[in-house]
């Protein structure tokens, strides 16, 4: 006995297609745009870039969201099935079922990571999530429906369906593939992990501040001042790039060594509180307080410590942030690191950093900054991966 195409499928196929889609868009928008954020960047818990901009946002140089629509043009190959092959209600059903359970098994998998790992829900993402545990749940009793049909009718409906599959699953794939490579060359700033990469521009000479009494203030850094490599970073508190890209950055100096390696850090807050070279506010409300926080932490020697504390906050809950980020908050963490609390609070009340934060700001400008974070070795920008090997690869062809 032959089966219908099943309407609910349809949509729920057609629906999850284009939130996938719109998956896929935000990437895009990502990679253009680092650290500037999204429509669905409601808070920092609920941050479509911080899940879709992270290293877990795409799987062998594809992004998720491609993913996605390859698999619900699966559902939507399945649902037409019996329009191009005779199959019966027990041969659809089981293998509906297996989709829906790729599928959920996948969806298990991603919120794992969301939950656990990066601690930030994506909205985009959750919508995807929802539809297809939608999927499984409807397979799964269509399958129980079916059980004990028995099949009469023999065909070639698998080879159909696979077939199809193939037609219409690789095009998304395709796209996602080629997105960033076109997005690299034409809209970005070519990748350099080699020597060669890194020896191929003019670089960039950027006076460092030793003291606090030169400038709008000092240039907090860590290593020797006449360290071979120099790395410039421009960050905000608020950027999930910046985050993880800190341990790495750090521990790629302590590989090649501190008197090889000079880390200056600067930052670049995405709000234009305190910054009047981004468009708005931002999404993150504590993008320029902690900048100031930090540095007025520098002023007693416990910069590089409380910075740590300040990008700890990504992973803290709205309530949790706002109680630790405010001036009582802050004054608490000063009193944890041995500082004077006095002096601190004054610092910070008082905004005696704002304009070290505004020259560092302007700086990243005339650098013409596309995003954060944004890191210079010996003047010369580094736009390849985040990760510890690659960046120490980077500081040792900058020692020749």
């Amino acid at each position: 006995m032959t089966t219908k195409i099943n309407v609910p499928t349809i949509l729920i196929g057609i629906a999850g297609f284009f939130v996938s889609l719109y998956a896929l868009i935000l990437h895009i928008q990502n990679l253009m745009q680092p650290g500037q954020g999204t429509l669905c960047d409601i808070s920092a818990k609920f941050n479509c870039s911080s899940v879709i901009g992270s290293s877990y946002g795409e799987l062998a140089s594809i992004p998720l969201g491609s993913y996605g629509m390859a698999y619900f043009v699966i559902i939507l190959s399945a649902a037409v099935l019996p329009k191009i092959s005779t199959v019966t209600k027990k041969q659809l059903a089981q293998l509906e079922f297996y989709i829906g359970l790729i599928g959920f098994i996948s969806v298990v998998a991603l919120l794992y990571i969301s939950h656990f790992i990066l601690k930030t829900i994506c909205p985009t993402c959750s919508v995807i999530h929802l539809l297809t545990v939608a999927y499984f749940v409807i397979k799964v009793v269509t399958l129980i429906k079916n059980r004990k049909t028995h099949d009469t009718v023999q065909s070639d409906y698998f080879i159909r369906f696979i077939a199809v599959c193939i037609c219409l699953g690789i095009p998304p794939l395709a796209c996602g593939l080629v997105a960033p490579i076109i997005i690299d060359k034409f809209f970005s700033t070519p990748k350099k992990t080699t020597a060669a990469a890194l020896q191929s521009e003019t670089p960039v000479e950027i006076s460092i501040n030793k003291t606090n009494y030169v400038g709008n203030g000092e240039d907090y850094r860590r290593g020797k001042d006449d360290a071979k490599a120099v790395v410039q970073v421009f960050s905000d508190f608020g950027c999930p790039h910046c985050k993880e890209s800190n341990a790495p950055l750090l521990q790629a100096q302590d590989r090649v060594g501190l008197d090889k390696v000079l880390i200056v850090y600067r930052f670049f807050p995405l709000d234009n509180k305190c910054n009047p070279y981004v468009p708005g506010e931002g999404w993150y409300p504590y993008s320029c307080i902690l900048p100031q926080a930090t540095r007025c932490a520098g002023l007693q020697n416990k910069f590089w410590e409380f910075k740590e504390w300040a990008f700890s906050g990504q992973n803290w809950t709205d309530e949790q942030r706002a109680q630790s980020f405010n001036i009582a908050g802050l004054k608490e963490e000063a009193k944890g690191l041995g500082m004077n609390v006095d002096a601190f609070a004054q610092c910070v009340e008082n905004e005696v950093e704002l304009n070290k934060i505004k020259e560092d700001a302007a700086l990243a400008n005339r650098l013409k900054i596309k995003g954060t974070p944004m890191i210079l070795i010996n003047g010369k920008e580094y736009s390849g991966p985040h990760l510890t090997d690659d960046f120490t690869r980077a500081f040792i062809a900058a020692q020749d």
